[in-house]
């Protein structure tokens, strides 16, 4: 998944000419808290709402305040994930997109990402998730795949994130309601089983987990 299949272009890059009172105006009717600033189509940065209601004079030109403007940005053909650990490391509400000669084209959403996630497989079947804690030193995904098969079972998904220095906690995404017997089958062979999500755990009135889980987000 390529950055460029997520790129928005429902408005402009703004310029460092423009009043810190206008930028202020922009983020208020875009509902954003973050805005790219550009120059002569070359991108400059990211300005906050943060920075611009530090500034004393309101009426003061951006291009006098440069040193407030944030590096944040991704290429057009990097993958989805880097996009999202930059939006998530800047808590950003947009991050800027540029093309191979480093001009803006556009920029991404954490929600619509969110939502386009939810459309792929792996998140939109139905499904429950196990967690498992393994030492790093003995994480074979060839191990886990066995067992999961063994209970006549399919991974939908698979997500690892570092637990310490020698840990990783791996998510599972199963494609089976009930993960009673699954659990157990990891517990024999002496997997750390840290968080079970079953499909009960949902809303019972949602459609589906992803469509409980944004409308637990408030998104």
């Amino acid at each position: 998944m390529r950055v460029d299949q997520h790129i928005l272009n429902d408005f402009s890059a703004l310029d460092i000419n423009e009043s810190v009172a206008d930028l202020l105006l922009s983020m208020e009717e875009l509902k954003i808290n973050h805005l790219p600033i550009v120059h002569e189509d070359q991108y400059l940065g990211l300005i906050s709402e943060d920075d611009l209601l530090d500034v004393q004079n309101i009426e003061d030109h951006l291009d006098k305040h440069l040193k407030v403007l944030k590096p944040y940005k991704i290429s057009a053909d990097d993958h989805i994930y880097a996009a999202i650990k930059t939006i998530a490391e800047g808590n950003l509400t947009c991050l800027p997109v540029l093309d191979a000669e480093k001009k803006y084209i556009g920029y991404l959403s954490p929600q619509e990402l969110v939502f386009d996630l939810g459309r792929q497989v792996s998140y939109s079947e139905l499904g429950s998730v196990i967690v498992l804690r393994v030492a790093i030193r003995d994480y074979y995904i060839s191990k886990i795949s066995q067992i999961v098969e063994s209970e006549d079972a399919l991974i939908l998904g698979l997500q690892l994130r570092q637990d310490g220095n020698d840990f990783i906690r791996v998510a599972l995404k199963i494609n089976q309601q009930d993960l009673s017997r699954m659990v157990k089958s990891f517990e024999r062979f002496e997997y750390d089983v840290v968080e079970v999500y079953h499909q009960a755990l949902f809303d019972e009135d949602a459609s589906d987990p992803f469509e409980a889980l944004v409308k637990y987000l408030n998104i």
